[in-house]
């Protein structure tokens, strides 16, 4: 019996020692993530383009849409995801030359409120002597990271390639929601088209695009484009725009599917059910309210919207819209070309293709 109570009390302590590991190590990731989702001011070399993590004494950047939202344990557990991402996209860019002899007009208000996410870039030619037909681009990043300057290699590409290119930013999740990134994303497009006139623009051709995101986003500024009845609905700006293309690389433009509860509320806002725009939330429940232009779509193998965009594909040209698919299976170092392949190694043998092939079909279908 002295035995059994003896080999208790060493289970016991054994226990306990393995459960204050685990309180240790738990208490460190709880601090660690503390420290890391620390917001900085926003003219610091610190800052980083991630949601929740910019704080300023002149701009206000958090909505009351997204009140509670930088609370959650799930936010913060994604904003060390993405600085660890913004490291690594660096770290790519660091190692790509990207083109000379173009226009670059940076950091452009398009609404004049002091806010970093409210600024959009222009790129084109040099000595253009004629109008260029032109692409609006949305950058991808979660709903919480990046800001137009992710894709500035991937836009100096398409610029060298004979095109105005218009590179927008808009807000962050959880400083604000989806809605609130939609209204960014149309009052850019209002600006754009007010004030086109001031560059090298054929106004009669515009291709929209985006990534992951993005996509999404781009898809649903088509149709918002076109619908008043939306509009209305998503509280956006009535904007003077017509597309001649539409190009979605690696879209997720549905956020209302099973297993998906949680990133509602994130994204969405914890009020989402209430809001007007509960009932349109997946492309498909918005697509019947435009007649889309024709739609570029790109994945690849290794992308991990690769159902995502296969499924809008699917759903675009169930409706009629002339829609083309571009699916890449080749292989990079033996390994599958990865998610929006194209649009973070532009000046890449297979980055590069690909956007020869998207524009290709934008020059197509030019007025």
């Amino acid at each position: 019996m002295k035995t059994n109570a003896k080999n208790r009390r060493k289970g016991l302590k054994i226990t306990a020692i393995i459960l204050g590991i685990i309180a240790v190590i738990i208490c460190s990731a709880i601090v660690a993530v503390s420290v890391l989702t620390l917001p900085v001011d926003d003219s610091s070399e610190k800052a980083v383009s991630v949601g929740g993590l910019l704080k300023s004494e002149t701009v206000d950047y958090k909505a009351d849409s997204s009140e509670g939202l930088e609370k959650n344990p799930m936010i913060k557990i994604l904003q060390v995801v993405w600085k660890f991402v913004a490291k690594s996209d660096e770290a790519v860019h660091a190692e790509q030359t990207p083109p000379e002899n173009l226009t670059k007009k940076y950091d452009i208000p398009y609404i004049d409120d002091g806010n970093r996410y409210h600024m959009l870039d222009i790129y084109y030619p040099e000595n253009a002597t004629e109008e260029m037909p032109v692409i609006i681009d949305i950058h991808g990043g979660g709903w919480l990271y990046g800001d137009k300057n992710l894709n500035e290699y991937y836009n100096l590409a398409l610029a060298d390639r004979g095109f105005v290119v218009f590179s927008i930013s808009y807000r962050l999740v959880p400083d604000v929601t989806v809605n609130e990134q939609l209204w960014d994303c149309m009052e850019a497009l209002n600006w754009i088209s007010k004030n086109m006139s001031n560059y090298p623009c054929d106004g009669k051709n515009i291709m929209l695009t985006g990534d992951s995101a993005g996509g999404m986003f781009s898809s649903y500024c088509a149709v918002l484009l076109q619908s008043k009845e939306l509009r209305e609905i998503f509280e956006v700006s009535d904007v003077d725009m017509d597309l001649t293309a539409l190009l979605l690389t690696s879209p997720v433009p549905n956020m209302n599917t099973k297993g998906d509860y949680m990133m509602r509320k994130l994204y969405w806002g914890t009020d989402y059910k209430a809001k007007a725009t509960y009932e349109y939330m997946n492309f498909d429940q918005i697509i019947n309210f435009a007649q889309l232009p024709p739609t570029y779509l790109i994945t690849s193998s290794g992308d991990t919207a690769h159902s995502s965009t296969i499924a809008t594909y699917e759903l675009l040209k169930s409706k009629g819209v002339e829609t083309k698919l571009a699916d890449y299976s080749d292989l990079r170092d033996n390994k599958k070309l990865p998610h929006v392949f194209s649009v973070l190694e532009p000046f890449d043998e297979y980055g590069s293709k690909a956007i020869d092939d998207a524009l290709d079909f934008y020059r197509n279908n030019l007025k």
